[in-house]
């Protein structure tokens, strides 16, 4: 439902009744203020009026970047049977009460069949390809969000493994208290239930604290977090989460909490009512249980820790990645021309060459180039025939990206020229038309010639033949992580269009440009609107952002791991040494050095360690194949990262046990002694 007014109607899609515009929530906070009377009000759009009827919810729509929404309102030549090639739309729908995906899907396939043998020009090959809204919506980030929530599953099983320790050691502690309870009358049952319930109030009360952590830490993580995840901006705390909180908290207390408690009840009573207060000793099952909890803690670390390193070095990789152009102080202007004010090619070219030539003469610019499409940024792919070879049926053409560019633009986007020639002012309208190709194009489909000089006739327009007079680098279209295809470009003086991509090149940083900008575009059209204007190197940072954003997130989770498993690590051998400490005080008596009761005490905590590291390379190696699709010129088994990992955890381990184990060889003898 929409924030104000409403969303479009039916009869509003046609030509007279379409300048009705609906406006996302985040346009109308940041443009418009807020404002609750915009409604009714006009806006101007491409230089005409539109009514705003609406303002949408918040989160609404399939594009976080779509911040209007108008009636399509095909013109009637657009919906000619000679117009039924262009696949450019998206389509969806909501399914009738009752009707699984898969009829839906069988029905649109039989369609799209008779349409191909009705249509055979424009619909031969050209098939149904259907996905429900939520797959639409998650398919990229799928991979990511169950790895972040593997993520989250490790760390919470590593503190559950330090609170089973923390309640064991309670336990072993009030073990005189408990053997009185249980000698005066109070059953094994009762004495588990007080102990659990001492664990599941313990486990509510953190479950607390890390809602109200969670308050916090959900700023910081949508300020953090890319816009292009889907929807991100709807993520909030409520009741459902307070619930699941809770229930969590009380789950986590009882199962990690019963090992211990029953392991309490159970003491023989009389031996611990014998023993006393101090000089006791755990029983067997009690140590294998802590020594099991330590190893687990290890092995889920080590878990996070691979799984982070790789992604560090997938991360790493990414960025070496060379774009194809330099984005170093280029800054991208984005303008749309209105069609009304604009509408024929010669307005459109005029128009391009005012405003270079204004950009031009600001001060400290290097270059200005001006594109159609850009890359990282929109893509135009258009079909293609080379001369001289056999006819191809329309439906099987080869494709390319295709550009329409300005002399300069390959020197202001530091795109290489490799053989041949880049246009010049030369190549206007009148001129024979020409195009060049990248080195991807050319080997492709020239792999056995010299493509200089060859034909090729991009299905933009009427059937015209380009020469291609040069070759030139290939520049990354839909992301640094993505292959490059075939790319072909056109001298924008010979095939003009109304979207405006204006590339500005200059010496120093852009930030001293960006006031000047607008004053340039408004002195060749007052009216004429500004859209986007962004770094080069920002929009090349944004192609990584998910990437970026989830090793961020797993390297905080396995920090936080790594200084749970430690202080867990340090923790109980800690224990271990106060209940050893009669121990150590006799080998020492009979002649033991420090340096054997640190050795020692460094042997047991190793041996724990090296088990929790084994298992958790092993468990490594199977969740890092799961992350298979997430890595980028890395293998999911790297020696290196999972070797640096190990080496990393098991350092980290070890000096956890030092401080413990050089605690012990200060214990006095004497003391230790009397006080056994």
């Amino acid at each position: 439902k929409p924030v104000l007014g409403r969303m479009l109607l039916p009869e509003e899609d046609a030509q007279g009744k379409n300048h009705v515009v609906v406006l996302s929530y985040s346009f109308w906070q940041r443009v418009l203020g807020g404002a609750r009377d915009i409604v009714g009000r006009s806006i101007q759009l491409n230089g005409e009026p539109y009514n705003v009827v609406g303002v949408a919810p918040q989160g609404f729509g399939l594009a976080s970047k779509v911040e209007l929404w108008t009636p399509m309102a095909f013109k009637p030549d657009e919906t000619a049977n000679d117009a039924r090639g262009g696949h450019y739309l998206n389509v969806a729908g909501r399914l009738k009460p009752g009707v699984t995906v898969a009829q839906a899907k069988a029905e649109l396939v039989l369609i799209a069949t008779q349409l191909a043998q009705q249509y055979p020009d424009s619909n031969k090959g050209w098939g149904i390809f259907m996905m429900t809204m939520q797959d639409y919506l998650v398919r990229d980030v799928k991979p990511v969000l169950y790895t972040l929530l593997g993520a989250v599953g490790c760390v919470l099983l590593i503190a559950c493994a330090n609170l089973a320790n923390l309640l064991l050691a309670r336990a072993t502690a009030r073990h005189r208290e408990i053997s009185i309870r249980a000698a005066l009358g109070a059953g094994r049952g009762r004495l588990v239930r007080q102990l659990l319930t001492e664990s599941v109030v313990l486990a509510i009360f953190g479950g607390a604290a890390g809602v109200l952590l969670a308050r916090w830490g959900l700023d910081a993580l949508l300020a953090l977090a890319p816009a292009s995840l889907p929807r991100i901006t709807e993520i909030h705390l409520d009741s459902s989460v307070l619930l699941f909180s809770l229930a969590l908290s009380i789950a986590t207390g009882l199962i990690f909490g019963i090992a211990p408690a029953w392991l309490a009840a159970r003491a023989d009573v009389n031996e611990a009512l014998k023993q006393g207060t101090r000089g006791s000793t755990e029983g067997g099952a009690r140590g294998r249980l802590r020594s099991a909890l330590v190893v687990i803690e290890v092995t889920f670390a080590l878990v996070l820790l691979g799984g982070a390193g790789l992604l560090a070095r997938s991360f790493m990789q990414l960025a070496k990645v060379d774009p194809g152009f330099i984005p170093d102080n280029a800054t991208l202007i984005r303008l749309s021309l209105p069609q009304k004010k604009y509408g024929l090619p010669e307005q459109q070219t005029a128009f391009a060459n005012a405003l270079l030539e204004r950009m031009k003469n600001l001060p400290g610019v290097q270059a200005v180039g001006v594109t159609h499409s850009m890359p990282l940024v929109s893509d135009y792919v258009l079909g293609f025939n080379i001369e001289g070879r056999p006819a191809i049926d329309p439906s099987d053409l080869p494709s390319t990206n295709y550009y329409a560019v300005t002399p300069d633009y390959f020197h202001a986007m530091g795109i290489r020229l490799i053989r041949g020639r880049v246009f010049t002012p030369q190549d206007d309208a009148k001129a024979p038309r020409v195009a060049l190709i990248n080195e991807t194009m050319a080997h492709q489909f020239f792999p056995n010639e010299d493509p200089i000089g060859k034909r090729i006739n991009i299905t933009n327009g009427p059937d015209t033949w380009r020469e291609i007079v040069g070759i030139v680098a290939d520049i990354k279209q839909y992301g640094v992580d993505k292959a490059t295809s075939a790319q072909s470009y056109e001298p924008f003086a010979q095939v003009p269009f109304t979207s405006i991509n204006l590339v500005v090149r200059t010496k120093g940083s852009p930030a001293a440009l960006l006031g000047a900008i607008r004053p340039a575009v408004y002195a060749v059209d007052k009216d004429q609107p500004v859209g986007t204007i962004r770094p080069l190197e920002e929009i090349v940072a944004d192609t990584i952002a998910r990437q970026r954003f989830a090793l961020l997130l797993l390297t905080v989770f396995s920090s936080v791991a790594l200084v749970i498993a430690a202080v867990g690590i340090y923790g109980v051998m800690a224990y271990n040494v106060v209940q050893r400490t009669g121990e150590f005080g006799i080998r020492m008596a009979l002649g033991a050095q420090q340096r054997d009761v640190l050795k020692l005490v460094l042997t047991q905590g190793g041996k724990l360690i090296g088990l929790g590291l084994v298992i958790g390379l092993l468990a490594t190696l199977g969740a890092s194949r799961a992350m298979g699709s997430m890595l980028f010129n890395t293998s999911a088994y790297d020696p290196l990262t999972l070797a640096s990992i190990t080496l990393l955890l098991g350092a980290v381990a070890l000096v956890a046990c030092f401080f413990p184990a050089n605690r012990a060889t200060k214990v006095n003898p004497i003391e230790a002694l009397r006080t056994e």
